[in-house]
């Protein structure tokens, strides 16, 4: 349960504070085996994703495919699959540069920038991702770095900023994304929703949020757009709590649906930039 109120909240604020990692290095967690973990990695991932909802592994094994990644979610309470349309049958997507097909014509499978963002955040209330799988099979020849930050430090700093910040992300109209139409049929419908809201089971933080330009409408009113500003502000500060990290070929990233992005990336002439991706409308409950 996520703790708004008096002085559980203090409690708590203070002690995710403290604990916060100031660099990528305290998340590192080596592992032999993505399928099978021994009871002490899969403790401190656990531990890592309880100071930052996320945890960065380095997996000896160099036998990894997207049905290892599926069992080593599991292995954490992650069984429902984000099928959404650029992923393969088995829930698993193939993040690279596409050439040509679906996916070409969608941000992440191309070499271009991303900018911050939660995954699925245009995705229907039922269908809300919760907790991200990503691995790295091969890494660019440059650029390809990713920006990350636990959402509930984004509300703790919004909330110390203003309260009414806080007020104006849980309004249930605060943030709409447009339907997806294309000529060859309907692919999603309109989403309309708040960027913070609390699991309905156990009260878990979640944030939905996209800094994108485009294809995002926001609630015209002063209060949203001082809370927005002030994420901005917060996402952008280099001596603010944002982690900065570029996975290399073997690790990979275990997270509550962290806020983050990617820069842009040249993949090599031998082989493209290839990561495995599974989202899932499952939280990791560390405890």
């Amino acid at each position: 349960m996520f703790p708004r109120d008096g002085s559980a909240y203090r409690d708590y604020r203070a002690a995710k504070l403290d604990g916060y990692p100031t660099s990528v290095a305290e998340l590192l967690v080596d592992i032999d085996r993505l399928q099978e973990l021994d009871g002490d990695a899969r403790t401190r991932i656990l531990a890592c994703c309880e100071r930052a909802n996320m945890a960065i592994y380095n997996c000896n094994d160099a036998t990894v495919s997207r049905d290892s990644v599926r069992a080593f979610g599991a292995q954490f309470g992650l069984h429902r699959l984000d099928h959404h349309l650029c992923s393969n049958d088995d829930g698993v997507s193939e993040v690279t540069n596409a050439s040509g097909g679906e996916r070409a014509g969608y941000v992440p499978y191309s070499d271009r920038s991303l900018s911050w963002h939660t995954d699925g955040y245009y995705n229907e209330d039922a269908c809300q991702v919760l907790a991200v799988v990503l691995h790295c099979e091969h890494d660019a020849a440059t650029g390809g770095e990713s920006a990350l930050l636990d959402p509930e430090i984004a509300y703790i700093k919004l909330r110390d900023a203003d309260p009414a910040f806080i007020e104006a992300f849980e309004h249930p109209e605060c943030m709409t994304i447009p339907a997806n139409n294309t000529a060859s049929g309907d692919i999603r419908p309109i989403s309309i929703g708040p960027v913070f809201s609390y699991d309905s089971n156990d009260g878990a933080l979640h944030m939905r949020y996209s800094a994108r330009k485009k294809y995002i409408h926001w609630r015209d009113d002063a209060a949203t757009t001082a809370a927005r500003e002030c994420l901005a502000d917060l996402l952008d500060d280099a001596d603010g709590p944002v982690l900065h990290y570029r996975l290399q070929p073997g690790q990979g990233l275990i997270s509550n649906n962290v806020l983050h992005n990617r820069t842009a990336f040249t993949d090599g002439p031998a082989r493209k930039r290839l990561l495995y991706r599974a989202r899932f409308f499952d939280h990791i409950h560390t405890s």
